[in-house]
């Protein structure tokens, strides 16, 4: 650890809820299987691809839009589609956060949307070690997640779909290659970045940000005059 304030407080995280859900879909599927879109995920707001209810998407295009835009439609066309049961896939988020030592982690949903009894929680700590976990299992997500635009050009089964990262960092600071950015009232501003640079590879983790943008420009340039 390089830097750390408040590692282990529980917070509202907001879309960085969607690594895990990204890592359940990922160890029940592969990238080319399809997913249907149905009405209840196509209707999820508010930051969204604009899924279609009936189109069919690989789960690399679901990806696409989550790392990309943070889609909720697409996260919730995940939780729908890999067991089955919506219930089941959060049942297997928390499951899988006990199984990877995240003491202090709770999933209500599989977006990161406020809730109106309960939200979901994680620490600055636990979100670390699923992030490596994520990347270290799947590194094909990191294609994903330094990508600046993506574009999906209209098949038999869906429309297009014309993406650009939420991520400005991954123009503006060299050796940033994502990760996952979130906002909802509660949370603030929320981020996770990696970045490999001069033979190192950070993870940096904020949350309840009120300018993600420079205090992870903050972050980095403290972490790397250490190493």
């Amino acid at each position: 650890v390089l830097y750390s304030k408040n590692i282990n407080e529980r917070l509202p995280i907001a879309s960085l809820v969607k690594v895990m859900t990204v890592l359940v879909a990922l160890e029940r599927r592969s990238m080319d299987e399809q997913f249907t879109v149905s009405q209840q995920a196509a209707d999820t707001e508010p930051d969204k691809m604009l899924l279609i209810a009936g189109e069919k998407l690989t789960l690399k295009e679901l990806l696409d839009g989550i790392f990309l835009i943070s889609a909720n439609d697409a996260a919730e066309v995940l939780a729908e589609g890999t067991t089955g049961s919506r219930d089941e896939f959060i049942k297997l988020m928390n499951s899988k956060a006990k199984q990877l030592g995240m003491k202090d982690t709770y999933f209500v949903n599989p977006t990161g949307l406020d809730e109106d009894s309960k939200n979901s929680y994680s620490t600055a700590y636990d979100l670390v070690i699923l992030t490596r976990y994520l990347i270290r299992s799947f590194p094909e997500v990191v294609n994903i997640s330094s990508t600046e635009h993506i574009y999906l050009p209209v098949t038999s089964s869906h429309q297009d779909y014309d993406m650009y990262s939420g991520i400005n960092l991954l123009t503006t600071y060299p050796g940033v290659v994502g990760f996952k950015t979130g906002f909802t009232p509660e949370a603030g501003l929320t981020f996770i970045t990696l970045v490999r640079k001069n033979g190192h590879e950070v993870i940096g983790v904020l949350l309840g940000s009120g300018d993600r943008r420079d205090e992870a420009r903050e972050l980095l340039d403290y972490s790397f005059k250490k190493l």
